[in-house]
């Protein structure tokens, strides 16, 4: 590799395609002409002696050296992140950006954190993704963000964990299904009923098959659909059962489905704050930990009491 370094123009570029994926929208979101994006980009392959990327049909892909870039330019960018936020605090203000990315189901609560965080601390500017658990697992490899949010701790990656909110799965059907009226429902009625469930790699459908073969039946999946929301809208149109996160039906109702009263359910696990161990906390980060630890819990408890209360005196 040549004695000069990357730009930070470069590497800015790296990371939006990283993001991307397509060399015209890096140019649109970046505000420069897609030619000077090729040569940027060209200039920084030469400057490392390796391609930094690859077209793979019309996506365009990182290579290796390209994802070596990536961790790098994430780093640096963080370093400088952390100097504003260092800065700031000196003058007694807690400010800088917080990135969190996070699998779908916690976006039905986590904006309710964000935004109680947000009023306490204005002048913090968040970033967040949100995707299944595959996008969330690459962007933890890649040490993208400052935190992310699981209920099941991923595997062959260093990590810092942060229980802070219970997690219960529920057995949810359509209101006027015949085990809707129906109590203490055993796993093998249940097993006979037809199920729509969370594509593979998702944390509820792991758990879901997990309880029902530990039990000795087997789950009767006849759709599978990668979004909590769909799969409500499925329910209640009474395309089969499903297992699904409290906090998606409680943040997100949608009329015509029903809690069931489950053996063995709710299963309960922990949402789990998520950070790379390599990765140096900022101060940022540190105060939207100490803030979910405090007062997740009682924020969403209270969200969930003012739901119930205005849902009462609904007409």
């Amino acid at each position: 590799m040549s004695v000069k370094q990357p730009t930070i123009r470069q590497l800015q570029l790296v990371q939006a395609l990283a993001r991307y994926q397509s060399l015209s929208v890096v140019a649109e979101k970046l505000f420069i002409s897609q030619p000077s994006v090729s040569i940027q980009l060209k200039n920084l392959s030469d400057l490392l002696g390796l391609p930094v990327y690859q077209m793979r049909g019309r996506v365009v892909e990182l290579t290796d050296a390209g994802q070596a870039v990536l961790r790098s330019a994430n780093q640096i960018f963080q370093s400088l992140d952390n100097l504003k936020t260092d800065i700031d605090n000196l003058q007694g203000v807690v400010t800088g950006t917080l990135t969190i990315a996070v699998v779908t189901t916690a976006q039905y609560f986590l904006p309710l954190l964000l935004a109680a965080f947000t009023q306490r601390h204005p002048q913090v500017e968040v970033k967040l993704e949100i995707g299944n658990r595959d996008t969330v697992h690459a962007r933890l490899r890649d040490n993208s963000d400052d935190f992310y949010l699981f209920s099941q701790i991923p595997t062959g990656v260093e990590v810092l964990e942060s229980p802070f909110l219970t997690n219960e799965l529920v057995v949810v059907a359509p209101e006027r299904h015949e085990l809707a009226q129906q109590e203490n429902i055993s796993l093998a009625r249940l097993s006979h009923y037809s199920f729509i469930l969370r594509e593979a790699g998702s944390g509820t459908r792991e758990a879901a098959i997990n309880l029902f073969n530990f039990h000795g039946f087997k789950l009767n999946e006849k759709m599978t659909i990668a979004s909590s929301e769909a799969i409500k809208q499925a329910v209640s149109a009474g395309l089969g059962l499903s297992i699904l996160s409290r906090y998606s039906v409680d943040f997100g109702l949608v009329p015509g489905i029903k809690i069931l009263p489950v053996e063995h359910f709710p299963i309960k696990n922990k949402w789990r704050l998520v950070q790379r161990s390599s990765r140096k906390p900022s101060l940022t980060a540190k105060a939207f930990q100490q803030f979910m630890l405090d007062n997740g819990a009682k924020i969403l408890a209270k969200a969930k009491k003012d739901i119930t209360s205005a849902s009462s005196v609904l007409p």
